[in-house]
């Protein structure tokens, strides 16, 4: 089975798109003149994983462009069309609106999408500015739309495997929980305790915890006492070892498990649950096996 060459540093992978890298995602291709450009020129980034903005930095970046002016100007790329998309300073160009000005400080860049995909998560993913699912959904566009393996992203980002399969498994909870979690209402530790629950349960004990303010901890606690919860009369209750096995499968698969074994007839399975292709991937990632060895 053939396995994809590991690309070993952004400047193999810019490489491969066929643009050179010089040590610097925002060095200017040309003399690093700053040039004004009139703001209805400027359009946002394609590749900007922000999808929410941080009200209250936003205005304070408002009130601080008011009184001084853009200190660091923006780093754009030219289009074909005349206009000027954005890859580095995003936040700057919208508090830039908001103050009223008409044109900004910006520096020129060629570069292709290889290139500002690599700005765009460098300058918000690896600067900590994002919240754990735009994460994720950077990470799964940066691997979905350059067919990038986990264990490539992880070489490219200098993240563990671990941390970018962590991210992206976010993505698989309800969409609700998924809001909780960019409104800073639960952190990504709740998210990954809800990871294997139906959906239904994932929601109701999301909106419990953002509600009453649990920790990571008590909501692990009351997971844990969900699954161990009483079974009815009509129900045989079930080996509390294979309970505990089923948990830390969840936990490591991130995904429903169920253990079914008949001891008299001495054999058993183990069935593993997913909705949708992404969900296996994510799945048979856990357990070791590559997209390119399917």
């Amino acid at each position: 089975m053939s396995r994809r060459k590991p690309l070993k540093s952004l400047s193999d992978w810019i490489g491969a798109g066929g643009h050179s890298f010089d040590g610097s995602l925002l060095k200017s291709d040309e003399d690093g003149a700053i040039r004004r450009l009139e703001l209805d020129r400027i359009v946002a980034g394609r590749y900007q994983p922000r999808h929410r903005s941080d009200d209250g930095y936003l205005a304070e970046l408002e009130r601080s462009i008011r009184q001084f002016g853009i200190i660091e100007p923006l780093v754009v790329r030219p289009l074909a069309d005349g206009s000027f998309e954005i890859l580095a300073g995003h936040m700057r160009w919208r508090a830039a609106q908001q103050a009223g000005l008409s044109s900004v400080p910006a520096v020129l860049r060629e570069a292709d999408d290889r290139t500002a995909a690599a700005i765009a998560l460098v300058e918000n993913l690896l600067r900590r500015e994002l919240n754990p699912i735009e994460e994720g959904r950077a990470l799964r566009r940066l691997r979905e739309e350059f067919d990038l393996t986990q264990e490539q992203l992880a070489e490219l980002l200098g993240l563990s495997q671990p941390a970018i399969s962590k991210a992206l498994r976010l993505l698989n909870l309800d969409p609700k929980v998924q809001e909780l979690i960019e409104d800073g209402k639960l952190e990504a530790g709740h998210g990954k305790t809800l990871l294997g629950l139906a959906r239904a349960a994932q929601v109701r004990l999301a909106e419990q915890a953002a509600a009453a303010g649990w920790s990571v901890r008590e909501l692990e606690r009351r997971r844990t006492l969900l699954a161990a919860s009483p079974p009815s009369r009509s129900t045989v209750p079930r080996d509390p070892d294979l309970v505990r096995l089923e948990e830390r499968l969840r936990e490591r698969l991130a995904a429903p498990v169920r253990l079914r074994y008949d001891a008299a007839r001495g054999h058993g399975r183990i069935e593993i649950s997913f909705s949708n292709l992404e969900e296996c991937d994510g799945i048979l990632s856990s357990i070791g096996i590559n997209k390119a060895e399917k």
